[in-house]
Parts: structure tokens; sequence; C-alpha cells
């Protein structure tokens, strides 16, 4: 799933090991290697929570890219 690897894309820039993200999510680091490696998907909680400390939106963790690309903020209006 695009996902999984757009979330260790987004950690690793931030500079972040799993550790450390995963204590961020109140997770174990096997929870969260799980999501990251693709043997457990992330429910729509999690999605809200990782784009919170990764800086980013849905759509980015996804891959979509283009004329269905919203702000987070856009959501709400």
């Amino acid at each position: 799933m695009e996902c999984i690897v757009k979330l260790k894309e987004f950690r690793e820039h931030l500079g972040l090991n799993q550790r450390e993200i995963a204590k961020l999510m109140k997770m174990s680091q096997v929870n969260y290697h799980f999501l990251e490696t693709g043997k457990s998907q992330p429910n729509a909680k999690q999605i809200l929570k990782f784009c919170e400390i990764l800086k980013c939106t849905p759509n980015d963790l996804f891959g979509i890219k283009g004329i269905h690309s919203v702000w987070m903020d856009d959501l709400d209006r």
C-alpha cells in the first residue's frame, strides 16, 4: 500500500527513528513497524495523528496529487 511507503519517507525526512515516532503515536515500536512494513494497516484515527506528527495531509501519505489533493484545514469548510 502506498501509505506504508510514505510513512517511512515522511518519518525519515523529519529525522525520526521508528522508536521515536511510535512513542509520539503512543504505540509500541513493533506495532509501528508492522504499519510501516505493511503487516497491518493504520485506521483513520491513526492516519490523522500521523499527519499531525509528520506535518502532512492524508493525501500526502497516500500519494494523492493534483485536483483531488485537499489540505486537512479545508475539510472543515
